[in-house]
């Protein structure tokens, strides 16, 4: 069993129902939609049908392989060492990438249960994998978020949590067919990259946003507060 891992980091959650809430992240690498690569932008737009890899920010190539024979245990172990406090206390625990469920496992999500028993798991995907996790409160998986990057037709989930749409790359709209399957219902505005790891906000994205909201009250808009501050 083996897992590849950019990054784990403590920061608190940025954008959605629970920003503001202290939280570790773990970023699996790989996507399935982009390579994570500058250079493959417009190759793997074209590709996939997919608009993420245009604009999409996060650093996920590469990353640490795991492949230890205790690869979940160990790989939860590292994991616990990334959190600077009481794991007891720990209230939020993130997964994300790249597509965080091309790794994700109940092995994993039962190893990390004794080192955090009282945070909540939550994962973002761009919805096109079916989760190996059960999800259900302390089945496994206790959050999803889901930010399509395809059009319904090719999501594999379906229903959730949290529906996030970034816009102006994707219309909401285009969602509606699904909204109802979901807690809550986002909006989030496109930032402007410049390479990988690198990007601004955009004020005139944020205003169609917030206008988009005022004239659909059923969703709401979400900031990414993590950039505001300045924090991972």
């Amino acid at each position: 069993m083996s897992y590849a891992i950019k990054e784990v980091f403590y920061t608190v959650q940025g954008e959605g129902h629970h920003a503001g809430t202290p939280a570790l992240f773990v970023r699996f690498a790989g996507c399935n939609l982009w390579s994570g690569r500058d250079e493959h932008r417009e190759r793997d737009a074209e590709r996939n049908g997919a608009e993420c890899p245009r604009w999409c920010d996060t650093d996920f190539a590469d990353g640490d392989k795991w492949e230890h024979a205790d690869g979940p245990k160990g790989l939860a172990a590292y994991i616990e060492a990334c959190h600077p406090g009481h794991g007891e206390d720990l209230p939020l625990v993130v997964f994300t990438g790249g597509e965080p469920l091309l790794q994700l496992d109940r092995a994993l999500i039962v190893e990390l249960r004794d080192a955090f028993p009282r945070a909540l798991f939550a994962v973002e995907t761009n919805g096109t994998i079916e989760p190996r996790v059960p999800v259900g409160i302390r089945a496994g998986l206790d959050w999803v978020c889901v930010s399509p990057k395809l059009p319904v037709d090719r999501l594999a989930l379906t229903s959730g949590h949290e529906l996030k749409v970034v816009v102006p790359a994707y219309d909401p709209r285009e969602y509606e067919a699904i909204a109802d399957g979901f807690e809550h219902r986002f909006i989030s505005a496109e930032a402007e990259t410049s390479s990988v790891g690198q990007s601004v906000i955009v004020a005139d994205n944020l205003r169609r946003a917030a206008a988009f909201v005022m004239e659909n009250p059923a969703w709401r808009l979400t900031l990414q507060s993590h950039k505001i501050i300045g924090v991972p």
